[in-house]
């Protein structure tokens, strides 16, 4: 695809076979940027889930020491 853009810039002139090389080095950066994004989400969602599983674990332990304060009054 990229291929045929080029060769059909290059009867245009120079400016034409600049833009379209600037073009398609722009989306190619794109994809890797998105690429990397994703990872990061994924990143940011495993941390979420640890810190909420972590969250549970002092929910519980709370409730746990409320119980124990309600017997000793």
């Amino acid at each position: 695809m990229y291929d045929q853009l080029i060769n059909i810039a290059t009867t245009q002139g120079i400016w034409a076979i600049l833009s379209c090389v600037l073009i398609v080095y722009i989306l190619k950066a794109q994809e890797t940027r998105d690429s990397k994004q994703e990872e990061r989400e994924i990143n940011y969602q495993d941390i979420i889930k640890q810190l909420t599983e972590k969250l549970n674990t002092l929910d519980s332990i709370n409730s746990a020491i409320t119980e124990i304060k309600n017997k000793f009054n």
